[in-house]
Protein backbone atom coordinates (compact mmCIF):
# COMPACT_ATOMS: atom_id res chain seq x y z
CA UNK A 1 0.00 0.00 0.00
CA UNK A 2 1.34 3.46 -0.83
CA UNK A 3 1.09 6.29 1.77
CA UNK A 4 -2.13 7.73 0.32
CA UNK A 5 -3.81 4.31 0.28
CA UNK A 6 -2.69 3.76 3.88
CA UNK A 7 -4.32 7.00 5.05
CA UNK A 8 -7.49 6.31 3.06
CA UNK A 9 -7.75 2.81 4.56
CA UNK A 10 -7.06 4.18 8.03
CA UNK A 11 -9.82 6.80 7.77
CA UNK A 12 -12.29 4.26 6.40
CA UNK A 13 -11.43 1.79 9.17
CA UNK A 14 -11.59 4.45 11.90
CA UNK A 15 -15.13 5.24 10.74
CA UNK A 16 -16.03 1.62 11.52
CA UNK A 17 -13.82 0.37 14.34
CA UNK A 18 -11.32 2.23 16.54
CA UNK A 19 -9.47 -0.95 17.55
CA UNK A 20 -9.05 -2.15 13.96
CA UNK A 21 -7.81 1.30 12.89
CA UNK A 22 -4.90 1.07 15.35
CA UNK A 23 -3.28 -1.52 13.05
CA UNK A 24 -2.37 1.45 10.80
CA UNK A 25 -0.57 3.30 13.63
CA UNK A 26 3.21 2.98 13.90
CA UNK A 27 4.54 2.06 17.36
CA UNK A 28 6.34 5.42 17.46
CA UNK A 29 3.50 7.46 15.94
CA UNK A 30 3.16 11.02 17.21
CA UNK A 31 -0.51 12.06 17.12
CA UNK A 32 -1.76 15.54 17.89
CA UNK A 33 -5.17 17.12 17.70
CA UNK A 34 -4.04 20.73 17.48
CA UNK A 35 -3.81 22.51 19.93
CA UNK A 36 -4.00 19.64 22.44
CA UNK A 37 -0.84 17.84 23.63
CA UNK A 38 0.71 15.16 21.44
CA UNK A 39 0.58 11.46 22.35
CA UNK A 40 2.71 8.56 21.15
CA UNK A 41 1.97 5.13 19.74
CA UNK A 42 -1.22 3.10 19.33
CA UNK A 43 -1.99 3.28 23.07
CA UNK A 44 -1.74 7.07 23.03
CA UNK A 45 -3.99 7.29 19.97
CA UNK A 46 -6.48 4.89 21.57
CA UNK A 47 -6.64 6.86 24.83
CA UNK A 48 -7.19 10.20 23.09
CA UNK A 49 -9.79 8.90 20.65
CA UNK A 50 -11.70 6.90 23.27
CA UNK A 51 -11.98 10.02 25.43
CA UNK A 52 -12.90 12.12 22.43
CA UNK A 53 -15.57 9.66 21.31
CA UNK A 54 -17.14 9.62 24.79
CA UNK A 55 -17.91 13.30 24.23
CA UNK A 56 -18.60 13.32 20.50
CA UNK A 57 -19.87 9.84 19.76
CA UNK A 58 -18.04 7.73 17.19
CA UNK A 59 -16.74 9.44 14.06
CA UNK A 60 -17.78 9.01 10.44
CA UNK A 61 -15.13 10.48 8.15
CA UNK A 62 -15.87 11.95 4.74
CA UNK A 63 -12.67 12.80 2.88
CA UNK A 64 -13.31 15.67 0.48
CA UNK A 65 -9.82 16.01 -0.98
CA UNK A 66 -6.54 14.26 -0.44
CA UNK A 67 -3.06 14.67 -1.90
CA UNK A 68 0.35 13.24 -1.27
CA UNK A 69 3.99 13.71 -2.06
CA UNK A 70 6.43 11.06 -0.94
CA UNK A 71 5.54 9.98 2.59
CA UNK A 72 3.39 13.09 3.30
CA UNK A 73 -0.38 12.78 2.89
CA UNK A 74 -2.75 15.67 3.53
CA UNK A 75 -6.51 15.58 3.51
CA UNK A 76 -9.46 17.89 3.87
CA UNK A 77 -12.43 16.19 5.43
CA UNK A 78 -15.62 16.45 7.39
CA UNK A 79 -15.66 14.40 10.58
CA UNK A 80 -19.28 13.70 11.52
CA UNK A 81 -20.27 13.11 15.14
CA UNK A 82 -23.47 12.31 17.04
CA UNK A 83 -22.78 13.28 20.66
CA UNK A 84 -24.70 11.28 23.27
CA UNK A 85 -25.74 14.56 24.93
CA UNK A 86 -26.14 16.80 21.91
CA UNK A 87 -27.05 17.10 18.28
CA UNK A 88 -25.21 15.62 15.33
CA UNK A 89 -22.66 17.88 13.67
CA UNK A 90 -19.92 17.87 11.05
CA UNK A 91 -16.50 19.27 11.89
CA UNK A 92 -14.25 20.48 9.05
CA UNK A 93 -10.78 19.00 9.61
CA UNK A 94 -7.46 19.13 7.80
CA UNK A 95 -5.10 16.25 8.47
CA UNK A 96 -1.38 15.85 7.85
CA UNK A 97 0.13 12.37 7.95
CA UNK A 98 3.61 10.93 7.50
CA UNK A 99 3.55 7.26 6.50
CA UNK A 100 6.52 4.95 6.89
CA UNK A 101 6.52 1.27 5.90
CA UNK A 102 2.74 1.19 5.59
CA UNK A 103 2.09 2.71 9.05
CA UNK A 104 1.24 6.23 10.17
CA UNK A 105 4.32 7.67 11.88
CA UNK A 106 2.98 11.22 12.36
CA UNK A 107 -0.63 12.48 12.41
CA UNK A 108 -1.80 15.99 13.07
CA UNK A 109 -5.38 17.21 12.76
CA UNK A 110 -6.29 20.89 12.55
CA UNK A 111 -9.81 22.19 13.24
CA UNK A 112 -11.62 25.22 14.61
CA UNK A 113 -12.16 25.04 18.37
CA UNK A 114 -15.19 27.32 18.10
CA UNK A 115 -16.86 24.88 15.71
CA UNK A 116 -15.93 22.01 18.05
CA UNK A 117 -17.37 23.87 21.07
CA UNK A 118 -20.52 24.71 19.17
CA UNK A 119 -20.96 21.12 18.02
CA UNK A 120 -20.32 19.51 21.41
CA UNK A 121 -21.77 22.24 23.62
CA UNK A 122 -18.60 22.08 25.73
CA UNK A 123 -16.57 25.06 26.80
CA UNK A 124 -13.05 23.72 26.33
Amino acid sequence: MNPEETVTSFCETLSEDLEASLAFIHDECVYQNMPFPAVTGPEGVRSVLQGFFEITGHVRIETLRQCSTGSLVMNERIDYFSPPKGRAFGLPVSGAFIVEAGKILEWRDYFCMNQFREGTGLDI
